[in-house]
């Protein structure tokens, strides 16, 4: 406790020593640092005050001399006044040119009416002197003087001087003072380089400068005569002086940036001094520092030593001895005491008292190692058995050293331990080496039994081989023991090994057998440690047959299994593959989608087998067109998708699609028959049409079903409208299919009259969309794509209900005798049973079967015309009348007319538009009129929009028409607002003049 106050107490002391020393620098370079910056900053702004009266002194020197250069100005001119005594003016421009000759310096004399007007001059005049009798008089070597700065026509400024004549004729006489002259006398006053000068009017108007630059502006306004002052100027030093005598102001500055430079030239050298006064104050306090520190570790370290070796001793259970081989004294320290039993404070023995302590059968032994350090210095060793003086027995180890005291004396410095636990625990390892061995040998007896390859391997060297690695590696007559392991193994194995790989690390390896073809293995790693030292235990699994069966399942899995191409998911792949390809390099990439055109009539015909040999014969066939310029994959059925890279136009790339119709349509024998097949193609660009695989894919699909849409056997490209079309189908389907489809869709209702006196015959149920996208407000587009998406069966039958619902509120509105026109699609009379929803549409709405029209175009009867004709006299067995709509826009098959159950036709607005402009269009019109009044039918015009079309038809014989001339479509409500009470169209030329061309 003593020793550690102490050591406190120490390192406090140095401690406040080194604070101590670094206050003072620190307090001595403030000091300086502060006393120098203080004289520093004095000669500043002395400095500054030097310079403000030098600018004020070189403002009033300006002023001094423009007042000399103009009283110079007023002899010759005075001399003028008093020589001219009248008007003439030879006699004038003679004096003029007398006093020029004897002042050059002056650059014009010229004598001046009362107007102000120049009557003669040595020199043409360059401005204006009108402006000079403005200006104020002053009393100057007794005459009136004018003076005056002012701008001169292409010359600059210049000062005007005018003294007043004695007589009437001429006025006044004048001459200037050029800027030029008086810049030149600036620049050779004491500050003429270094300080800007400008003289100036009282009212800011600049006369000249010395320097080149812009002239900074007046501010002060008008002075005193005779004042001076200086300028608030944060960049410069600037005084001013007014003249006693004539108009005008000089001011002198200079920068204070210079002032500043020029304190700095000089102040470095001081400052730097004081820096490294500063430093060299520091570099003392840091050695001083230094010094102390160095102290305090050598303190610590001897102290730390100190404390270590008692603590050495005491957790080894160590204890230091030194024995005089002269006199023969022990003298021992630390622990020596707790091992033989002594009691502490018995720190001397003899050398015989310490024999007396050894085991009698060890004593011998003893003695003959103190013996040897007559001889030899050592360190030598001994280990013996001790008798305590407690009676217990222990084993101790000896180790010393012959050494030299400071007496010159041999003495021995050695120490004692207690190593009765670290002998048993030797005689126990001795048991286990032995049994260790045992186990070994049964360890390697197990590791010969293992049904793989096995080796042991430490460093480089293969030190155990089991048999299975013997002969799945090596060769018969010659061990794999005591070989390299570099001769089997791949250069990443080998270093995996070398680096030591984490126990129970599995690596994928080539080996290299003595005999056979290398092989793909599982290496099994893990450590191995025996008596030798550590290794590492391999066990070795071929996995060759495993591969082949992964590779099978990876082929199976992206191609597919009819043809071997790619398939969906490959082809995805390999797409955004080229497509990041063709962006990195900048060229082109073309989609193919290719599908072969009616290929389920060769299924249906011939069979599912002959089918797929069919698309592999196709697979085959586009190979050999595409002949390596691209790739080409399955993605289903009848199916394909090409890939093609290129570097040209687009157009140029275009050019193998006809090459890949040609080879499609190559003759093909297929269960002995013929067959030539034909295919439909859509083409999308990257990046133009899709940066993505599925994009591309998605257009190009798009694109193919626009070609079989337009006819098949042809190829469209992408357009952005086709995926709209597309975008237009999806809606049509996700809205339009649905059970309820009130909330969708709406009928309007256009009635249908007699000609002649406008009467009202019939309404027509349209179909009305209210809230469809806008390319699908009209019907035009929106009734080919319900039937194109087969929704137009689904939605037939709910106009025809509720066509048969408003039944009652038509009659209410229109009378009881009108009938209602109904549309029914083709595929509503072949793919449903139409009579049987008639019927129930009927029975649920208790709607009049007399009432109804079913109005059906020409390509209603084209697919199974024997049961449409069936079904049409079932309808009318009903009592539903049967109207053929846009008659002559079809087939026209005037067979089926004689046979089918018909009560009307209906001409199509396409012939009533032009009838008046188109003789053609008149003909068949007139044509269709005497056919329906020839087979007893009645006949309707659609689309009558004109009084005019109205006559014509009513001329040939056509009394029911229906148009826009008469009533536009409108809601149920709003029905029998387009008619008067007594049925009578409204005012025809009003209807037709808002009416629009569109459907009706």
């Amino acid at each position: 406790m003593a020793t550690a106050t102490a050591q406190g107490a120490t390192k406090t002391r140095a401690h406040t020593i080194r604070l101590a020393i670094w206050a003072v620098c620190v307090a001595l370079s403030l000091g300086i640092a502060a006393l120098v910056a203080g004289l520093q900053m004095q000669e500043y702004a002395r400095m500054l005050a030097t310079s403000q009266r030098q600018v004020a002194a070189s403002a009033n020197g300006v002023v001094r001399l423009l007042d000399q250069q103009v009283d110079a100005s007023l002899g010759p001119l005075l001399a003028l006044r008093n020589e001219v005594d009248g008007p003439d003016i030879s006699e004038l421009r003679a004096n003029l040119a007398e006093v020029q000759a004897r002042h050059p310096e002056l650059p014009n004399f010229l004598a001046l009416d009362a107007r102000g007007t120049v009557i003669a001059s040595t020199h043409t005049p360059v401005y204006d002197w009108v402006p000079m009798l403005a200006a104020p008089r002053r009393m100057a070597l007794g005459a009136s003087v004018r003076v005056a700065i002012g701008e001169t026509e292409g010359s600059g400024s210049a000062l005007r001087i005018l003294v007043d004549s004695r007589v009437v004729e001429p006025a006044a006489f004048g001459t200037v003072i050029r800027a030029e002259r008086m810049r030149d006398a600036m620049r050779l006053t004491m500050l003429g380089n270094t300080a800007e000068m400008t003289i100036f009017s009282p009212s800011g108007r600049v006369f000249t400068s010395n320097g080149e630059g812009p002239v900074r502006a007046w501010t002060a306004g008008n002075v005193a005569p005779g004042s001076t002052g200086f300028v608030d100027d944060p960049e410069r030093i600037a005084a001013w002086a007014a003249s006693t005598v004539y108009p005008f102001v000089a001011r002198s500055s200079v920068d204070r940036s210079a002032v500043l430079a020029d304190w700095w030239t000089q102040a470095r050298q001081t400052l730097l001094a004081t820096l490294a006064l500063v430093l060299l104050i520091h570099l003392f306090a840091t050695a001083f520092d230094r010094a102390y520190r160095k102290q305090s570790r050598l303190f610590d370290a001897l102290s730390r030593t100190a404390r270590h070796l008692g603590d050495v001793q005491r957790t080894g259970h160590i204890g230091l001895w030194e024995a005089d081989l002269t006199s023969g004294e022990i003298v021992w320290s630390g622990q020596v005491h707790q091992i033989t039993g002594h009691p502490p404070d018995r720190v001397v023995v003899r050398r015989g008292t310490y024999y007396k302590l050894v085991h009698p059968d060890d004593q011998a032994g003893i003695v003959a190692w103190v013996d040897r350090f007559a001889s030899e210095d050592g360190p030598l060793e001994f280990e013996h058995r001790l008798c305590r003086v407690d009676g217990q027995e222990v084993r101790v180890a000896l180790r010393a050293s012959r050494i030299t005291d400071e007496e010159g004396r041999p003495v021995l410095a050695g120490t004692i331990a207690e190593v009765t636990v670290l002998h048993e625990t030797r005689r126990r390892l001795e048991d286990t080496d032995r049994d260790l061995a045992a186990s070994a040998a049964a360890y390697r007896q197990l590791l010969a039994r293992v049904p793989l390859p096995l080796a042991i391997v430490r460093g480089d060297g293969i030190e155990y081989a089991n048999p299975r690695a013997e002969e799945r590696l090596g060769s018969s007559g010659e061990t794999l023991v005591g070989r390299r392991v570099d001769g089997f193994m791949d250069d990443d194995a080998l270093a995996v090994l070398r680096a030591g790989s984490p126990d129970g690390a599995n690596l994928i390896a080539w080996l290299n057998p003595d005999h056979g073809m290398p092989f793909e293995a599982e290496l099994a790693l893990s450590d191995y440690r025996d008596t030798k030292g550590d290794g590492t235990l391999v066990i070795m699994r071929d996995v060759t047959e495993q591969r082949r069966y992964e590779e099978r399942l990876n082929y199976q899995a992206t191609h597919d299994e009819l043809t071997g191409l790619p398939n969906r998911r490959a082809l995805r792949e390999k797409l955004d593959e080229l497509v990041t390809e063709s962006v990195r390099e900048g060229s082109g990439l073309m989609v193919l989608f290719i599908d072969l055109d009616h290929f389920k009539v060769i299924n249906d015909a011939l069979g599912h087998a002959l089918g797929d040999q069919v698309l592999r014969d196709v697979t085959l066939r586009l190979g050999d067109a595409l002949d390596g310029l691209g790739h080409v994959g399955r993605f289903g059925g009848d199916e394909f998708v090409a890939m093609l890279p290129f570097t040209s136009h687009p157009a140029t790339a275009m050019e193998v699609l006809p090459r890949i119709q040609r080879a499609i349509e190559e003759p093909l024998t297929v269960g002995g028959t013929m067959q030539r097949l034909k295919c439909s193609m859509g083409v999308a660009f990257a990046t133009r049409d899709g940066a993505d695989a599925d994009t591309l894919i998605r257009n190009a699909d798009t694109a193919m079903y626009v070609a079989k849409r337009s006819g098949r056997h042809t190829w469209k490209r992408y357009a952005a409208d086709m995926h709209a079309t597309a975008m237009a189908r999806l809606t049509v389907l996700t809205r339009l299919s649905g059970v309820n489809l009130d909330n969708e869709l709406s009928l309007a209702w256009q009635t249908q009259h007699s000609g002649d006196d406008g009467r009202v015959i019939g309404v027509e149920a349209l179909l009305r969309w209210p809230s469809a996208p806008a390319d699908l407000a009209g019907n035009d587009k929106l009734v080919p794509l319900l039937e194109e998406t087969g929704a137009i069966v689904q939605i037939g039958q709910w106009v025809l209900r509720e066509a048969c619902r408003q039944q009652r509120l038509v009659f209410e509105r229109l009378g009881p005798g009108c009938r209602i026109a109904v549309n029914v699609s083709a595929q509503q009379l072949v793919h449903t049973d139409l009579v049987a929803e008639v019927r129930m549409a009927l029975a649920e709405t208790g709607a009049s079967a007399s009432s109804l029209e079913l109005e059906l175009t020409e390509s209603a009867f084209m697919q199974e015309p024997e049961r449409a004709i069936r079904t049409l006299h079932e309808l009318r067995a009903m009592g539903v009348s049967i109207s053929l709509d846009d008659f002559g826009t079809g087939y026209s098959n005037l067979t089926y007319l004689s046979r089918l159950p018909l009560d009307k036709i209906k001409v199509d607005r396409h012939f009533t538009a032009s009838l008046l402009d188109d003789d053609v269009d008149a003909s068949i019109c007139r044509s269709i009129i005497f056919l329906a009044r020839s087979l007893n039918l009645e006949v309707v015009a659609e689309g009558v929009e004109t009084e005019s079309q109205r006559r014509w038809l009513l001329g040939e014989g056509c009394v029911a028409m229906q148009g826009y001339l008469f009533a536009r479509p409108v809601p149920i409500e709003a029905l029998e607002a387009s008619f008067h009470g007594n049925g009578a169209v409204e005012d025809r030329s009003a209807l037709v003049a808002t009416g629009s061309p569109g459907g009706h």
